[in-house]
This record gives C-alpha cells, sequence and structure tokens, in this order.
C-alpha cells in the first residue's frame, strides 16, 4: 500500500455479476449497516438506493463525457473516501456492465484509494434462465425463442449483448484489469444450486474482512418465479411498452407488485425454466470455456471454478411450451390477487387515516399548550419538563406535526419501495 493509499479506506467495488446472489448479499448488509461500521465498514446509505443512483449516473453517462462534480457517482466517491474507518464497500451489479471508459472513470474518480474488484458469478446454465427471467420482469422485449437464438445461436443481437455485456467473465475481468492490479481482485463463486446460501454470505464476508456471523438475514430476496408466470410477465412487459409505461413505472408496478409479490410466492404451483437438451449442451460447453479462460487469469478466487460448470440438467418446462391457456389461468390468478392486495391496501390507509384524524381531534381539544400524549417521545414520558413557550398558532399550524410525521412515515415507505424496484 502506498502512501497516498494510506490516508483513505481500503474500497470493495462488487461489480455483480446479476443473478449471481447480489441481492441477498445488498439486502443482508442494508440490514446490517450499523454492524458493518462497528467493524470499521462503511456501508453508504443512508439507503441502497444511493448506490444505485450513482451507478446508474455513471452508466448513463455518454461517451466522452466527464463525470458531472455535483453529481451522484462523486458524491456517492466523497463519502466512501472520506470515511473514517479502515473500508468501504460498494455494491451494484450494473457495473459489471460498464463501458471501458466508464471502468477507467470509475477507478479514476476513486484513487488515490486502494480498490480491490469483487465479482461473484455462477453456472452459465442457472444464470442463462434467471437472466432472461430477469429481463421479463424488468419488461424487456425478447422473447424466450429470441433470447435462445441470440445468444446460444451466437447471432448478434439486443439480448445476447446484454446478455454477455453482464455475463462474459472473463471479459468483464480483463476490462477492468487494465485499471487495477491483479492482486486486488476476488472472484467468488456461488456454491451448487440448493446449498446453504450462508456459504455465499462467509465468502464474502471473508473478501471484505467483516465477521458477518451475527449479521441479520434480510427480509426479503429477488424470488424466481414460474415458468408460466415468466412467460406472462413478458406478456405483461410488452403490453406496457405498447402503453410507453416507463422503465421505472414497469419496475414498479409489475417487477414489484405482480412478479415479486404474487407470482414468486405462487412458484410451487408451477414448473421451473428448463431448456432443451441442445440447449443445454452449448450452455455447458460455452461454461468450459469460461471456467478454462478465468483459470489463465491471476485472480484471487473464493470457492471453486468447478462451481461454475454446470450441474444436473435444469427440472422443468421450455418456455416455448407454455400455452395461452395456461398463462389466462395465472392472469386470472393475479387478478384476483391484485385486487385483495389493493383492497387490505386501502383497509390499513383508512384505518391510518382514522388515527390521525383522532389524534387531531385530541390536539384540539387539549389546545396548543397540551399536546397529544402519542406525540411525545418515550423518554419524554418519564421526564416531566416545563412545557416551552410558544406564540400562537392557527388551528392549521398546530397540525403540521402530526400531518409531518404521516408524510415522513410514506415518504420512507416510498424510498423503500424505489430501492426494491432498482434491483436488477
Amino acid at each position: 500500500m502506498t502512501d497516498d493509499e494510506g490516508s483513505y479506506p481500503t474500497i470493495y467495488l462488487h461489480i455483480g455479476t446479476p443473478k449471481s446472489g447480489t441481492t441477498y448479499l445488498q439486502s443482508r448488509m442494508e440490514a446490517n449497516r450499523a454492524r458493518a461500521m462497528a467493524q470499521g465498514l462503511l456501508w453508504p446509505g443512508p439507503r441502497w438506493g444511493v448506490q444505485v443512483e450513482a451507478v446508474r449516473e455513471l452508466r448513463e453517462l455518454p461517451a466522452g463525457d466527464p463525470l458531472d462534480p455535483a453529481g451522484k457517482w462523486l458524491k456517492l466517491v466523497d463519502t466512501v473516501r472520506s470515511w473514517s474507518g479502515p473500508r468501504a464497500l460498494i455494491s451494484m451489479e450494473w457495473l459489471a456492465g460498464c463501458t471501458p471508459a466508464q471502468v477507467r472513470l470509475a477507478m479514476k474518480s476513486l484513487q488515490p484509494a486502494r480498490v480491490e474488484v469483487v465479482c461473484t458469478t455462477r453456472d452459465l446454465l442457472r444464470m442463462f434462465v434467471a437472466q432472461w427471467q430477469e429481463m421479463a420482469k424488468n419488461c424487456r422485449p425478447w422473447s424466450w425463442s429470441q433470447f435462445v437464438e441470440e445468444v446460444v445461436g451466437e447471432q448478434p443481437g439486443p439480448a445476447s449483448d446484454r446478455f454477455w455485456r453482464q455475463q462474459d467473465v472473463p471479459t468483464i475481468l480483463q476490462m477492468w484489469s487494465r485499471h487495477n492490479p491483479w492482486e486486488r481482485f476476488h472472484l467468488i463463486t456461488l456454491p451448487p444450486q440448493g446449498s446453504d446460501p450462508e456459504i455465499l454470505w462467509q465468502r464474502f464476508c471473508s473478501v471484505i474482512e467483516v465477521d458477518g456471523s451475527s449479521f441479520e438475514q434480510p427480509e426479503r430476496n429477488n424470488e424466481a418465479i414460474g415458468v408460466v408466470s415468466a412467460v406472462l410477465m413478458h406478456r405483461v412487459g410488452l403490453a406496457a411498452r405498447d402503453h410507453d409505461v416507463s422503465w421505472l413505472d414497469c419496475q414498479r408496478l409489475y417487477h414489484r407488485g405482480v412478479a415479486d409479490e404474487i407470482l414468486a410466492p405462487r412458484r410451487g404451483l408451477e414448473s421451473p425454466i428448463a431448456v432443451r437438451p441442445e440447449v443445454d449442451a452449448w450452455l455447458r460447453a460455452r461454461s468450459q470455456q469460461q471456467v478454462d479462460d478465468i483459470a489463465k487469469l491471476d485472480v484471487h478466487v473464493v470457492g471453486d471454478l468447478q462451481e461454475l460448470l454446470p450441474g444436473p440438467e435444469l427440472e422443468g418446462r421450455d418456455p416455448d411450451d407454455v400455452t395461452d391457456s395456461e398463462m389466462l389461468g395465472t392472469a386470472v390468478e393475479t387478478i384476483v390477487q391484485l385486487g385483495i392486495s389493493r383492497d387490505e391496501t386501502l383497509r390499513q390507509l383508512r384505518e391510518e387515516n382514522r388515527a390521525l384524524r383522532e389524534r387531531l381531534r385530541r390536539r384540539r381539544a387539549s389546545g396548543p399548550d397540551h399536546p397529544d400524549p402519542g406525540d411525545a417521545p418515550a423518554s419524554a414520558a418519564s421526564t416531566p419538563t416545563a412545557p416551552t413557550p410558544r406564540a400562537p398558532t392557527s388551528a392549521v399550524g398546530r397540525r403540521r406535526p402530526v400531518f409531518a410525521r404521516a408524510v415522513s412515515r410514506l415518504a420512507r415507505v416510498a424510498r423503500r419501495s424505489r430501492d426494491d424496484i432498482r434491483r436488477k
């Protein structure tokens, strides 16, 4: 480590890849920010969405343009570089898809801090299926047949371009290595399907130098959906695009509101996605090639490169075999569940509105010098203090604290929702 590097925390830059356990790792870090900081590791916030927005700005930067000095990426960089502890972590899987120019800008902006690049990945067979399913949930327009034709058929096109830009691990690592020495790269392999997720967590923690054994489990992950639901989501995405629904609204309404909340819990009622024998054979051969190419790189492997070779054949159905009648049945059930969910949301809002109105009624009745007991912090209730003199206020003015708390609560809910839907 140089003298200049020693003046800054070591920055762990987790670049993905997508669908390699990133949501689980990020959610667990988010749930344990204070525990991480107690061990000297900064997980920048106050919410993970700050990292998402910063990386989005970097990824959307036009070729040849400099970073905005007042932009979100450099603000995030300033936050981690000014951390007084020994380590900081940035994790966002979109970094795997950066262009060479974006990689150069990102690494240059983090200098002179020491940067440790972390990449998580898994075998191409599971990755192939998971990536198309995620594309369907994200309202991408590419059908399963187009995805297979472009990737397996090695035909240039938008679906294959996106897949390989995010999943060609040897190329991704080599691109980042142009701006960072190999001894500062860590490749974490995912264990075989069905393994305890704690294995991935322990591997990740060993790289970022924290003891994560006491870290709480996250509330949610980006769960898979069944094959019928995946084809349905592709159809929904096409219709949403026809109605010019924005990408962020697609995330909020369909990825989060339909796929995650309604379709994922019923995946046990459907078959998972599987591939035809010829697709399976091609992916296994390409996986071996990737493993051979990675083995030639001087990268620190955490796990085992053999875990990047596909295991048993996938059990399930090819998405092209799903019928319209099957989709109709799932769509009907989805509409029913949406109605139930909407009714429950309205019921909760009515109850909260009723409680707010009751507090306002009590506040009006007691007057400005006798606030509602529910407004006082718990500690204040046991420690009597003299009332603070205040100028007379109008009835509207007296309502403001209650309204402010309601607005603050809704804002927190909205931020959590945005963080959820921005996970790819």
